[in-house]
């Protein structure tokens, strides 16, 4: 978390433009003095590559953070303390007033000795950066991020709840033809169990009747009935 108390107390932009390619400052400001500041950011810019990439530096108390993109090298010296997306977002909003103010000359910029008129765009950005403004648009640019997340997350949910719903209906649909099926699948059961009954019924009273038959033709001494006339 960061010390609310930890500052950026230096920045420079500088590019290779010097002799024999080694680094060259194009502008510089403080917020307070560094003993031998200038001497450890030459040491350092001395060590950094001109291709694009960003790093950091410890030194001491301090953290020297740098991006470099085309071959121009934005770096700030921080308090430790400080959160590190603090220095980078600073040195992003570095880079793109710069590039806005040089853009007509971009292809020029490794040939300009004097960018004194940058001077007061860094010291304003470093101002900016110190004194938690960042933070406050930010929190407001995080709260209506969030507000739209929840706006989505609401619709999300509307949709789903609206998908349901279809989805309810649609298993009703389904119960409703099930029990249309059900219920004529019901009556041919009970006309087919009625035929049933009835065959057996007859059955019976067919075989009853045999029986009763038999019984009087041999009572009777047979076909011809000769006992019973």
């Amino acid at each position: 978390m960061s010390n609310p108390d930890a500052k950026i107390r230096y920045a420079v932009v500088s590019n290779w433009g010097g002799p024999m390619g080694k680094p060259q400052l194009l502008s510089e400001v403080a917020s307070v003095t560094v003993m031998n500041v200038s001497h450890i950011t030459k040491v350092i810019l001395e060590k950094i590559k001109s291709e694009d990439h960003k790093l950091t530096y410890t030194y001491d108390k301090y953290l020297f953070h740098y991006i470099v993109s085309e071959r121009i090298c934005y770096l700030c010296m921080a308090d430790e303390a400080m959160d590190r997306r603090i220095p980078f977002e600073f040195l992003e909003n570095v880079k793109k007033g710069f590039k806005r103010m040089y853009a007509d000359r971009w292809g020029h910029v490794a040939t300009i000795k004097e960018l004194k008129d940058f001077n007061s765009e860094l010291s304003k950005q470093l101002e900016l950066a110190n004194s938690g403004s960042e933070d406050i648009i930010r929190k407001l640019k995080k709260d209506i991020d969030e507000t739209k997340n929840i706006m989505n997350e609401n619709i999300d949910k509307l949709l789903d709840r609206g998908e349901k719903i279809d989805i309810l209906l649609e298993k009703s649909h389904e119960l409703d033809s099930g029990a249309t099926q059900f219920r004529s699948s019901a009556r041919t059961l009970r006309w087919e169990m009625w035929k049933r009954k009835c065959c057996l019924t007859a059955l019976v009273i067919f075989i009853v009747l045999l029986i009763i038959f038999i019984i009087v033709v041999a009572a009777c001494g047979g076909f011809k009935f000769k006992k019973c006339k």
